[in-house]
């Protein structure tokens, strides 16, 4: 907890610093250069938190020779994958919770598992599917169809904060006689949040759709059984809600629910049958 203060101290005020100067000096181009300060910001924070930061929560280690690493390192191959280095986090220091991710841009990939995926998972073929529905994620874009989709969105968003950043009407309407540049941003945030949600259910849809497109790559590589035990594994012991009401699950969940899930599996299989 210490720690992520810490980080919020140090780079919080040169973050909010630029953006205050470049809303002062931006003109009629404000929108356009607040999107490319915080595309660049993305990117940095992209390439340098597995780098920098994420070690200073979590020990990082490569994974051990074995089986385990062979099958990985072989299903990457086949999938032309640019594997370079294959870690474990000791994510059990802080939780039970399980999951794989990857990250790196252009040829420098890099995996990485929690070592709550292995200690859960005890069959090695439930670790490996997963990782083929991360790979699934990759091979079909969904990361990069999602950033842009933030992208355009960041953009909208300083877009519609251009028009009305001067409006003494907004800041009035909270009780304020003068018009702060960091106030301002704050009020309209505010002001469009029904917008917020509205973008959010809509990204939900989609990375619910992408689960789902996932989880059938996975199959189709023949990981069907061992992804569908995975899964129940996984969900018994990040105690996650396995059977919610649909209506609630599509506008708060990212991931659709497990029942969900294996429904989409079990019918795809009797469609290949």
């Amino acid at each position: 907890m210490f720690m992520g203060l810490g980080l919020m101290v140090l780079l919080g005020p040169p973050i909010l610093s630029a953006i205050i100067i470049i809303v002062q000096k931006g003109g009629p181009y404000l929108a356009i250069y607040l999107w490319a300060f915080m595309l660049v910001l993305s990117l940095v924070m992209m390439a340098a938190y597995p780098v920098l930061i994420a070690p200073l929560f979590n020990k990082f280690t490569p994974l051990p020779d074995g089986e385990l690493r062979e099958k990985i390192e072989k299903l990457s191959s086949s999938l032309k994958f640019p594997l370079k280095k294959l870690f474990v986090i000791d994510g059990s220091t802080r939780s039970s919770h399980s999951n794989a991710y990857m990250y790196g841009f252009y040829n420098s990939k890099r995996i990485v598992l929690y070592d709550t995926l292995i200690q859960q998972c005890k069959n090695e073929e439930e670790v490996v599917a997963v990782i083929a529905h991360e790979l699934g994620h990759w091979k079909l874009s969904h990361t990069t169809y999602s950033f842009i989709a933030m992208q355009v969105l960041t953009l909208l968003q300083f877009g519609g904060y251009m028009l009305v950043r001067n409006s003494k009407d907004l800041f009035q309407s909270f009780g304020f006689s003068t018009q702060p540049v960091l106030i301002g941003l704050i009020l309209f945030q505010h002001t469009i949040m029904p917008l917020h949600h509205l973008a959010s259910f809509g990204l939900n849809l989609v990375s619910r759709a992408f689960e789902f497109q996932a989880d059938a790559f996975a199959r189709k590589l023949g990981y069907a059984v061992p992804l569908r035990a995975g899964l129940i594994k996984l969900q018994e012991e990040n105690l996650s809600a396995m059977n919610t009401d649909p209506w609630y699950s599509a506008y708060h969940y990212s991931h659709p629910p497990l029942v969900e899930r294996l429904e989409a599996l079990d019918k795809s299989d009797k469609k290949k049958q």
